[in-house]
């Protein structure tokens, strides 16, 4: 039911680790060592499937990962940042992958015999003069992750035993610096994969939404989840998030954060509550501060949304692309919304994410709630409003996205009864039960929803003083409610042989298949379903 797109690369805004490496290391070298340099890096330091593919640096595509050359010095290049570089056979550029040692050339001419191999180099170093090349393999117990070319050029000396220190040292250091990106990128894909064995891609059917579809950003960003919660009474739960980190890290507190999450909205706690109890430290798995979580709880009877949004500042329902944004709630505690939303609606929850967090805000990564009006989003699926939203989000963003079109049951679905506090009326509602299930055509579920009804009744006029209210839905399956004044949850207990009383309770749970109580801003509710079995055709 749930479609999250992971795709397993990082986005085109992404710059690779290694570049900036490799950045570090011309700088370093121009004009100190060369008058320029240039660094090859191998895709192994580039992206997640190479990296984590195993092939020996022979085997896999080098790109230009920088150049640099001295002031003033006009230099042409052979390849730009991020093209792909050809080390040709036989050459001092493909020397290093092999042998693992620094390759010098101390007298270039242009009659040169290994420049007709490399036909790409051959006249852009005719071109500058160069006449000494230093080549030193960026390797890292035995693997290499680069190369970097160092140019003499006329009016310059030879390379001498002293550049030769020089330069190994930086190439040292550059070559920590690629092991790292690679390793970077090797957890990142362990987290990925990790993250979507984690995140279900089928989920229960629920009657309040439609064609719910999720968007996980294609930056390094295993932390990130979207989660959509059937609840009782016919209501649904959808929840986005992310945590802060990268690889196995971020995506093993994802997990726990998601599951906290789910337990506590399936406790029936409003969005608020299950906000507020992850933001105590001995409460929270993750306990990061950068983590952020938006609840969405949507009821189709009351066609009615509760919104509670942590570590974030967009709580509140966002307008339609193209209006206004309102007010968000203020920082601290999380402030609870509520909106009503017209059949048909597209609910579009946005949670920021860009791996780090660093700079989402300033990036225009809100997190919260966007209700697209029926009459808008008709002739729109979810899936397509998602790829509106992404194309409409600000430069270098990709925010974790879930999509849903609402429904709204049918009256003919909900009945509701005011209930007297007064033992005497409970027979009433037993026969206004009973008179129901005959008009829905539920005959065979009369006998045990009597039942329930006399119970749950009975106890919220003996342990209430307020009004009492009972509700049956006939949705996927048969759910009595009854709300009353009092905020004292009723517990099962066991009761001996010779007690009067403390068996109803036990009988709702053997005649139902779930049953639970939530707390409402006037009191609580119990309620208890019962399975609806289509009929089966003849």
């Amino acid at each position: 039911m749930l479609c999250a797109t992971l795709p397993p690369q990082a986005g085109p805004a992404d710059r690779p680790w290694s570049y900036d490496a490799a950045q570090q290391l011309v700088d370093s070298a121009v004009p100190t060592v060369a008058d320029f340099a240039a660094v090859e890096v191998s895709d192994a330091t580039v992206s997640e499937q190479a990296a984590i593919s195993g092939l020996p640096a022979t085997g896999l595509a080098f790109r230009r990962g920088a150049f640099r050359a001295a002031r003033g010095a006009a230099i042409p290049r052979a390849y730009e940042v991020g093209e792909v570089s050809s080390l040709p056979a036989r050459t001092p550029y493909h020397a290093p992958l092999t042998d693992l040692r620094p390759h010098l050339v101390l007298n270039l001419r242009p009659q040169t015999g290994w420049l007709t191999r490399d036909p790409v180099r051959a006249p852009l170093l005719r071109i500058s003069g160069t006449h000494s090349l230093l080549v030193m393999p960026l390797d890292v117990g035995g693997v290499v992750l680069g190369i970097a070319a160092f140019y003499r050029t006329t009016g310059s000396p030879a390379f001498s035993r002293a550049d030769l220190v020089l330069a190994g040292t930086l190439a040292r250091k550059a070559a920590r610096l690629l092991d790292g990106a690679r390793r970077r990128l090797v957890q990142n894909a362990a987290g990925r994969i990790l993250q979507e064995a984690l995140l279900a891609p089928q989920g229960p059917r629920v009657s309040a939404i439609e064609d719910p579809r999720g968007h996980l950003p294609s930056s390094a960003a295993p932390g990130a989840w979207v989660d959509v919660i059937p609840l009782p009474s016919a209501r649904v739960a959808l929840v986005t998030g992310t945590v802060r980190g990268q690889g196995l890290s971020a995506a093993t507190a994802m997990s726990q954060l998601k599951a906290a999450v789910r337990a506590l909205v399936l406790l029936d706690m409003s969005p608020g509550e299950v906000i507020s109890r992850l933001h105590r430290p001995a409460a929270t798995p993750v306990g990061n501060e950068a983590d952020r979580c938006l609840i969405v709880v949507y009821d189709p009877v009351a066609c009615r949304c509760t919104v509670a949004c942590g570590g974030c500042t967009a709580a509140a329902p966002a307008p339609p692309p193209g209006a206004a944004d309102g007010d968000g709630p203020a920082p601290g505690e999380p402030e609870v919304t509520e909106c009503d939303v017209p059949p048909g609606s597209v609910l579009v929850l946005s949670c920021g994410a860009d791996g780090t967090h660093a700079g989402a805000q300033e990036a225009g990564q809100v997190t919260g709630l966007r209700v697209l009006p029926a009459a808008d989003a008709a002739a729109a699926d979810p899936a397509t409003v998602l790829d509106g939203v992404l194309r409409t989000a600000a430069p270098g963003t990709d925010p974790v996205l879930l999509a849903a079109r609402t429904r709204c049951l049918d009256s003919d679905d909900v009945a509701t009864r005011e209930v007297a506090n007064d033992p005497a009326a409970v027979a009433d509602a037993r026969d206004w039960a009973d008179r129901l299930l005959t008009e829905w055509k539920l005959p065979e579920l009369a006998f045990t929803t009597t039942l329930v009804v006399s119970e749950l009744v009975t106890n919220a006029i003996r342990y209430s003083t307020g009004p009492i209210r009972l509700r049956l839905i006939r949705d996927r399956v048969l759910v009595c409610e009854v709300s009353d004044s009092c905020s004292a949850a009723p517990h099962p207990r066991h009761a001996s042989p010779s007690d009067q009383d403390g068996r109803g309770l036990a009988i709702v749970a053997q005649l139902t298949d779930a049953q639970g109580t939530r707390y409402t801003a006037t009191g609580k509710t119990v309620w208890a379903e019962q399975l609806i079995i289509p009929p089966v055709a003849a």
